[in-house]
């Protein structure tokens, strides 16, 4: 695929718009070090999130990744989806490859595009569609297929390209081994390093860049780290949700419970804490007494707000699958929680009307856990 950076964000974001579909014939593991050992094949998507991450299996679908260190081992049919701080790809994808991380390695044979946004990033394994890059530095020894494009501090290529390059950047160097087939267009704060036995078959433009007043990363180079940086924030609100939903599936059942029998109760009730609780505790860190409270009130304000905007992603999937499926009580499983994450998460592409449902949303999980927390304590006593 010769696709420009658009294409890939649009891919990105109809591939999210499916993935309540397509995850009924997903596998999910969570926790810690959640583990696909080498013996193992899955013939459809598999997601792993987690703080430590290996992939050694077979995946014939999609492979969807996000955690803190991430390695893939395992080869994966179709496209593989990352974001994490340092990820290693070893293994080759049939598809296309999307990673936004701090170091990324990717020596892997990839069927067609990637597109990656990092701090440091090493491409070895060969490409057969684009390259879109936007990051820190960037060294690739893999040969190119299609076109690279490419923003950011520094680049050196060094393998056979069949395409074009673009580059936007501080610098740029061609090593020993490279061959640009296609066009170089670049603009750096100077003429690019070209190693004896570099060579570009086709034409060489070259634009000085008026150093630091002038920013190197391109309008694509920016689109692409927003969409590492938007993937990466779906994947960790997904994470948070999951925990949080199923570790304490009592609780939450119950809150589904509360928000759905009196949903302008709850959300009144939310209103009154969201206002009342950071006022009074304010209040009480103006006294010396009451320093310990306020700092008390303050944090709890904060941890019913964190939990709040996950459990309302919760809420919303287990509304949702009752509204389709039809099932006598809500359910709450790891689907129902992806689906209500996503479409949290794309409500906030709404102008306006997607911040205000969000805003009522929040205020009625807010509601609903002070009132599950007021049945503990009365339970309790």
């Amino acid at each position: 695929m010769n696709n420009t950076l658009r294409v890939s964000w649009a891919a990105f974001v109809i591939s999210a718009l499916i993935i309540p579909v397509v995850a009924l014939g997903a596998e999910v593991r969570t926790g810690e070090t959640p583990t696909f050992s080498a013996t193992e094949t899955v013939q459809n998507d598999l997601y792993l999130f987690g703080g430590t991450i290996s992939s050694g299996g077979t995946v014939k679908g999609d492979l969807i990744l996000g955690g803190g260190t991430i390695v893939v081992n395992g080869p994966v049919s179709q496209d593989i989806l990352i974001g994490g701080g340092t990820i290693s790809v070893f293994s080759d994808a049939g598809d296309d490859v999307r990673i936004g991380g701090g170091n990324i390695t990717l020596a892997g044979k990839v069927g067609n595009d990637v597109v990656v946004a990092a701090g440091q990033t090493q491409i070895s394994g060969a490409v057969g569609g684009d390259v879109v890059w936007a990051g820190g530095s960037l060294n690739a020894d893999g040969s190119v297929g299609g076109n690279m494009k490419l923003a950011g501090s520094s680049a050196t290529i060094n393998s056979h390209v069949k395409g074009n390059v673009t580059f936007k950047g501080n610098k740029l160097t061609l090593g020993k081994d490279a061959v640009i087939d296609g066009n170089l267009d670049y603009k750096a704060a100077a003429k690019a390093v070209m190693e004896e036995g570099a060579v570009v078959k086709g034409k060489t433009t070259y634009t000085e860049q008026g150093g630091s007043k002038k920013s190197p990363v391109s309008p694509a180079g920016i689109l692409a780290i927003l969409s590492a940086f938007l993937f990466g924030k779906f994947l960790a609100a997904l994470l948070f949700a999951l925990v949080l939903g199923l570790s304490f599936k009592r609780c939450t059942l119950a809150l589904i419970s509360n928000a759905t029998a009196h949903p302008m109760l709850e959300i009144g009730r939310g209103l009154i804490v969201l206002i009342v609780l950071p006022i009074a505790s304010v209040i009480a860190l103006i006294t010396l007494v009451g320093i310990p409270f306020g700092l008390l009130g303050l944090l709890l304000f904060g941890a019913l707000l964190l939990t709040a905007s996950a459990w309302a992603s919760v809420l919303v999937g287990s509304l949702v699958h009752k509204q389709f499926y039809k099932p006598a009580d809500y359910q709450l499983t790891w689907k129902t929680v992806l689906s209500g994450v996503l479409i949290f998460s794309l409500l906030g592409f709404i102008p306006l009307i997607g911040g205000i449902a969000k805003f009522v949303l929040v205020l009625l999980a807010l509601g609903s856990i002070v009132k599950v927390i007021w049945d503990s304590g009365k339970e309790w006593r």
